[in-house]
């Protein structure tokens, strides 16, 4: 079992699962509700797309992507390869802090801390193992109402996702010719810490990679990328 991605889930369900439609139309009609909540645009499904799918490196490949980010935004500086520790990185737990106005330097300057829009949001703000990406260019995350269904919770844009994974990309002097559906990011992650340049942090390319090419399809083919 690991965390799962798709672009064109809807059309590949109405052409292959059409049982299994329906509760997806039920989830994008809820991403819509979300939507229009926060005074954005629907996202329209198409239901005629070419599909793309790929498996992630188990749930923790993420949080390996997701510390290089933090150490980056918040020390300008890329740290070594991760571990299976990743998500307990006091740099990840202090973009959280920032992100929901809880860090105690916030709150001794200003008294009532007010959340911190950062540069790698949509990356790290967003459900690690459910919830959709859609092809609208908005700032900040959204989060569902409690009471709503919406697997996830969490709405994330896929124009920032693609953005934040193409610096995270340079930032680890990934190619840009690396095939996310490719042997070679298995084998480097596979061998996470060994080798030299960007194979070193094997986990957190391929994450990187896979991430990045979802998003880009899910811009360019006006479909969710879905976490599931």
């Amino acid at each position: 079992m690991g965390l799962n991605i798709s672009v064109g889930a809807l059309a590949d369900e109405l052409e292959n699962d059409p049982e299994g439609k329906e509760h997806l139309r039920e989830q994008l009609g809820l991403v819509n509700v979300v939507l229009a909540k926060a005074g954005l645009p629907a996202h329209a499904e198409p239901e005629r797309c070419e599909g793309w799918g790929a498996e992630m490196f188990g749930y923790s490949g993420v949080h390996y992507l997701r510390r290089i980010a933090a150490h980056l935004e918040l020390r300008g500086t890329l740290p070594g390869p991760g571990n299976s520790d990743a998500s307990k990185d006091p740099v990840v737990a202090a973009y959280y802090d920032i992100a929901t106005g809880t860090a105690r330097g916030l709150k001794r300057l200003l008294g009532k801390p007010k959340p911190r829009r950062q540069s790698f949001d949509h990356l790290i703000l967003h459900s690690d193992a459910e919830g959709f990406y859609v092809p609208i260019d908005f700032e900040d995350v959204l989060y569902a109402d409690r009471a709503l269904p919406l697997a996830g919770g969490m709405i994330g844009s896929s124009q920032r996702l693609l953005d934040e994974c193409t610096r995270l990309r340079d930032a680890l002097g990934i190619p840009e010719d690396v095939d996310p559906d490719g042997d070679l990011l298995w084998e480097a992650a596979d061998r996470q810490g060994e080798g030299t340049g960007w194979e070193r942090y094997g986990v957190e390319a391929f994450t990187c990679v896979r991430l990045l090419h979802g998003a880009k399809l899910s811009v360019e083919r006006g479909a969710a990328l879905v976490f599931g």
